[in-house]
């Protein structure tokens, strides 16, 4: 492939040389007239025109043939530059591609970071809310609560953990005491305090938004949430064995496949509630409302 200065210099060469011939050409042609013009001849005078045309015809091919050298040189000389600008144009389709892909990595890194991020800011935060349920504050309590419920919707993937976190909030914060056992007055103090924070807890339980993990089940065995509002609460597959939920509110509630067995409910309100293949074996309903169920 010749350089920018040697193609430069080849089209003067055939400018020049081109410019030359024409110039031979047309001074023997004139030279050739002018003989003729001129001669004593008897034979070419007469027929000195027919000589001159001839003449000029041959002039006329030579500046034709001339011209066609030129136009193949030059015919070549754009071919050459079309290719040369259509390999520019894979090179920068091949730059542009190169670019785009770089531009892609880039992306998916800026993604990876962000979600490697998201990740340390969502551990950050259920870290802090853990700890603050461990606080003797129920303002603390509840705030610890609602950052889990926040971050339960936001992150699909930590909802059940936080699931499992609530269920054993409550679990230890409202059990049931035996019929033997008694319980102390602080302790009586302590869930009285702690029932705003316990009804937040079976709140979030029962308003998660994503689906459950498969074959994992809510515990809620012996717990004492009587007299709790749990009206439209998922409790899908939940363990309540044991539990008291006297005079509970479970309007509505989904109770699907809920074990129920050994659980109080009595004066629980049901009606309308999904019972569908819920374990209900020596559950207590007496005067519970089951309109509906």
């Amino acid at each position: 492939m010749f350089t920018d200065d040697e193609n430069d210099c080849i089209k003067n060469w055939v400018i020049t040389g081109s410019i030359f011939l024409f110039l031979i050409a047309v001074a023997v042609t004139v030279y050739f007239i002018s003989m003729i013009l001129i001669t004593d001849k008897k034979d070419l005078l007469e027929n000195k025109y027919e000589y001159i045309i001839e003449s000029l015809k041959v002039l006329g091919l030579f500046i034709s043939g001339g011209a066609v050298i030129v136009n193949v040189y030059f015919a070549g000389r754009r071919a050459e530059a079309m290719e040369e600008t259509a390999k520019a144009t894979n090179r920068n389709a091949d730059a542009a591609n190169k670019n785009a892909e770089a531009a892609n990595q880039n992306a998916k890194a800026a993604n990876q970071n962000a979600e490697t991020a998201n990740q340390k800011q969502i551990t950050e935060r259920f870290s802090k809310a853990i700890e603050q349920l461990g606080s003797d504050k129920p303002e603390v309590i509840l705030g610890g609560i609602y950052t889990l419920e926040r971050i339960a919707r936001d992150s699909e993937p930590d909802q059940w953990t936080i699931m499992e976190v609530l269920t054993a909030f409550v679990r230890q914060n409202a059990p049931i005491i035996k019929e033997n056992e008694s319980q102390s007055p602080e302790d009586q103090k302590k869930f009285l305090e702690l029932r705003i924070s316990i009804r937040a807890c079976l709140t979030v339980i029962g308003e998660r938004k994503h689906p459950d993990l498969e074959n994992k089940y809510l515990d809620l065995t012996k717990v004492n949430i009587s007299g709790f509002n749990l009206k439209k609460a998922n409790l899908y597959g939940a363990n309540l064995y044991g539990a008291n939920l006297t005079e509970a509110v479970l309007a509505g509630a989904n109770l699907t496949e809920a074990v129920l067995a050994g659980a109080k409910l009595t004066e629980a309100v049901l009606a309308g509630a999904n019972l569908t293949e819920a374990f209900l074996t020596r559950a207590n309903l007496t005067r519970a409302n089951l309109r509906g169920a």
